[in-house]
Formats: structure tokens, sequence, C-alpha cells
């Protein structure tokens, strides 16, 4: 991999160890995939937060890096860690685990990397200008960034994106290069999307169908925000799609393999998450909802009671303007609870065996992850549940 005289300088030690370290991490990751240089990036975002799931091998690398002065050169955000900073004991988590998630935020702070601990970076003030490229590390954010924003970023892992914040750089290869950017199977859908779960079953499965593919989505239904964030985390989740595009460069699928979609295949997904009892908790939230979501659960819960737990997990950026606007309160009057810095896939949760989501990310991650059964229903029949409603 071609490098200029001062990223040669860099990777030699002259400007510091840390950077040294930095470039010696993508220089391995630039030559492994035959990248011919470095380029420039706008901003990183980072996994490999949570300690449930990065443990003491990830504090051991954070204090290395740490030691070494490092410093984030471009905007860097971070994903969801294993507890709510603030909120802790009422997730049930034991306070070692706190201490321990607490000691990794503040390594990630020291390097100048912002504490936003959301899955939802560009809903939390990381928000990729069209066509720049960023290094991203949150499969969910990276199939969104490269498909909604039209940002350009690879599946890259929190050790390439944590490197590429200090180094403010990323290897030339894969999806930053246009020639990987076409599409390469044509999906039609022929059935009406009825919510933003809906579209979370329609990208599981795409993901668990075509695996890395980059499908040409064709529907007569727009793609709103939200959809679009239900539709990226789950054909990332059932596969390893890190790119969509609906219903454009349809100049370029003449020759493409060819699908449909129909309510059939829809309801089959819904089919698939199921429990054997009960849900003992209904948790909302994965990717992080957004203010629109928390509003649209605010209002179903007002002037109820619920009957069952329930969780929704947002960003601390969205929570503190829910609270400014009303809905975090009317949320915790019916007795639900909302949590931030986590989410239901990385949090160490304890007391339950099953619960119900609107999530098909949480849904596919919940056995392997917390040892949970999950039931996948829209949001309205979540609450609906969650309110004591029969399904």
């Amino acid at each position: 991999m071609y490098l200029t005289k001062e990223e040669e300088k860099a990777l030699d030690g002259e400007h510091g160890e840390a950077l040294s370290l930095a470039m010696r991490v993508l220089c391995s990751l630039g030559d492994f995939f035959e990248a011919e240089r470095l380029i420039p990036i706008q901003s990183a975002h980072i996994s490999g937060v949570s300690y449930k799931t990065g443990g003491e091998a990830l504090l051991t690398t954070l204090k290395k890096f740490s030691s070494l002065g490092s410093r984030a050169l471009v905007p860097a955000t971070l994903n969801p860690g294993g507890v709510d900073l603030e909120m802790w004991r009422e997730m049930g988590v034991e306070e070692k685990f706190f201490e321990k998630q607490k000691e990794i935020i503040s390594l990630y702070t020291e390097m100048g990397i912002l504490a936003t601990c959301s899955c939802t970076p560009y809903e939390a003030g990381n928000i990729p200008a069209r066509g720049t490229h960023v290094s991203f590390a949150e499969s969910s954010a990276i199939t969104f960034t490269n498909s909604y924003l039209n940002a350009r970023t690879n599946r890259e892992s929190g050790l390439s994106a944590l490197a590429s914040a200090i180094t403010g750089k990323t290897p030339l290869y894969g999806l930053h290069l246009d020639e990987n950017r076409f599409p390469t199977v044509k999906v039609r859908v022929t059935v009406a999307l009825e919510s933003s779960t809906h579209y979370g079953a329609l990208g599981y499965l795409i993901g668990k169908s075509f695996s890395d593919a980059i499908p040409l989505i064709q529907s007569d239904q727009s793609l709103p925000l939200v959809e679009a964030k239900h539709l990226s985390s789950a054909a990332a989740a059932s596969g390893a799609v890190a790119l969509y595009y609906w219903g454009e460069k349809a100049e370029a699928t003449k020759d493409l393999e060819k699908i449909e979609v129909d309510k059939r295949e829809i309801n089959q997904v819904f089919e698939s998450f199921s429990l054997t009892r009960e849900p003992g908790i209904v948790m909302l939230g994965c990717p992080h909802y957004s203010i629109y979501e928390l509003k649209r659960v605010a209002e179903m819960v007002e002037g109820e009671r619920l009957k069952i737990p329930l969780w929704v997990f947002t960003s601390r950026q969205v929570k503190c303007l829910g609270e400014r606007l009303g809905f975090v309160q009317r949320i915790e009057r019916a007795g639900g609870k909302v949590f931030c810095d986590t989410c239901p896939i990385v949090a160490p949760l304890k007391g339950f065996d099953s619960f119900l989501t609107d999530s098909a990310k949480a849904a596919h991650y919940a056995p392997s992850m917390n040892r949970m059964e999950a039931a996948l229903q829209p949001t309205e029949k979540c609450v609906k549940v969650a309110l004591g409603f029969k399904q």
C-alpha cells in the first residue's frame, strides 16, 4: 500500500508511538485487502464498548492506546456500552460491572472520543455528508450510512475504527470504491409494509437470503428514516448487507437475479420468532429509538398502567429532548423505563427469560447474546401486550 512521506513518518514513530500503533493497524488492514492507499475520513464511529462483550481484553487494549497519548483527530462517537451510566441499579447490574464499564467509557473520552454510547450516531450529531468517507464499526449504522445517507464506509471493527479516529484515515478498498457499490440482486416487494417492523422483516429476509449482496429493493412505498433504520439493522444482523438501494440505479440492473417478496414471506419472518411462554418483558429501541418513536410510545401509554415491564432504549441526546417534551415522563408514569447508553443486546440482562420486541435485530441476537427467547411484533402490538392486552 502506498504511503505518503508524512504517513511513513507516522508509521515509523516520528510523530509518536500512539500514531504509529494506529498506523500499523490500518496498514495491516490495507495490505490484507490490497488497498491502493489511505484516504482521509470525515468522522468515525467506534464499537467495542460494552464490558459484557469486550471484557478485560477490551480494557487492556484501550489502556495501551490511552497510555501512549492517543487522541482522535476527527469527530468520533461511541457505540452502546453494557449499562445505563445513570440508571444502572434499575437495570439490575452489579456494581463491579458498572465500574468496569465506566472505566472503558473514561478511557475512550480521554482519547477525545464522544461518549454518545448509541448505535444511531446519525441521531446524535455524527451525520456523514453525502459522498464523504467515514470509518464506522456498528453494523446497523454502517448499512444506514452507506444506503440512506449515501456516505461511504466499510464494515469496520472497533479496533480499525479507533485507529481511523486517531489517524483521520482509512484504507481505500471495498465500499469506498465506485466499482464495488453497484447492485448485485434485484428485490421486488409486492406486499404493503405496514410498519417499521415490517421493513425490518424485509431486511431480515434479504440478509438471510443473500448474505453480503447489494440489493436493489423496488417497492411502491417510500423509505422514511425510521423504516430505513429498521431495514438496515435487520439486513446487517441476519446477513452482512452493508449497502442497499431503494428504487435507484435501475439502469445498472438489467442482468441481475430477480426475486419477489410477498406477504407470505414477510409473515414467515414474524413466525420464525415465537415464544414458548408469555413474554416477561417488552423491550424497544434496537437500534436506539428516535424522538419520533419515543413520542409514539408515550402517546400509546398515556393515562394507562403497564401490566408487563416496558423498557425503551435510546441515546442520551434523544432522552434529554424527550424529557423536555414530556415523553419520558409519560412513559415513566405508566410504569415504563427509558434507558440510555446501552441496548438489549449488549447489556447483561438478568431476571427475564423471554421478551417481546419490535426489532428483528434484537430478536435475532437474543438467544445467543442473552439466552432469551424473543418474539417479533410491530410496535403497537408490543405496547398493547405490555398494557395487558392479549396477542
